[in-house]
């Protein structure tokens, strides 16, 4: 194939997508992040931030910001395990550890970075996850990369979800069992029922797996945190 059938061809893929309003491109932002953006010269309502706490341009913040780059440069030089791992992750990981009542956190560049780097270190060939249909694609990207075997529940049907157990246990007995779930799903700003997860998961001996990205730091945390039990 020729440089310009080449160019054609990715052309006429673009066409499609084009025609069924599936493309996508990038918006240049010239303003900081917050309740307003201006966009093409236009200030325009921002609907579309994960910036739910307003962190993004606090002040407190963006003064920690500073002085670590004026203590710690703007990198850190290599991969964490290397040699990135810099006081400042540190600290952050042992506020957060004491914030959500845990033995220790570890904190990832992004959200799929978390989802992707998370899962296969907990399961693998042969073991099971159940996933409810509702979770975001990269936790269904890490469930992939895993290698376990996938079961999907409709969006918080329990009963769905104890007969995937039972088959689990039957089908694959001695292995991890994996639920994987939202405490506040993205799309749809629900809540999955907790209280009856932890009570189904400790019956069938599995592991329970929240994404809490859209939770944390909500007035719904507090709330989510009593009926994890």
């Amino acid at each position: 194939m020729s440089q310009l059938q080449e160019r054609d061809s990715f052309q006429e893929q673009l066409e499609v997508l084009r025609a069924r309003s599936l493309d996508r491109h990038l918006r240049e932002i010239s303003s900081a992040q917050g309740a307003e953006i201006e966009v093409a010269g236009r200030q325009l309502i921002n609907l579309s931030s994960n910036d739910h706490l307003g962190l993004v341009n606090d002040s407190r913040l963006r003064e920690a910001a500073i002085n670590a780059i004026g203590e710690f440069g703007v990198g850190a030089g290599a991969s964490r395990l290397i040699s990135g791992t810099q006081s400042p992750h540190v600290r952050l990981e042992n506020v957060l550890a004491k914030w959500k009542g845990t033995e220790a956190a570890l904190c990832f560049s992004s959200g799929y970075a978390a989802a992707v780097g998370t899962i296969p270190a907990i399961v693998g060939k042969n073991d099971v996850i159940l996933l409810d249909k509702l979770c975001h694609a990269s936790l269904i990207d890490g469930a992939k990369l895993s290698g376990a075997i996938i079961r999907i529940f409709p969006h918080n049907h329990l009963g769905k979800l104890e007969s995937h157990l039972q088959w689990s246990q039957r089908e694959h007995a001695g292995k991890r069992i994996l639920i994987w779930t939202e405490s506040v799903f993205s799309m749809d700003g629900d809540r999955a029922p907790l209280r009856e997860l932890v009570q189904l998961k400790k019956r069938f001996g599995a592991l329970l797996l929240l994404d809490e990205a859209h939770a944390a730091g909500t007035p719904a945390d507090q709330r989510i945190e009593q009926e994890k039990g």
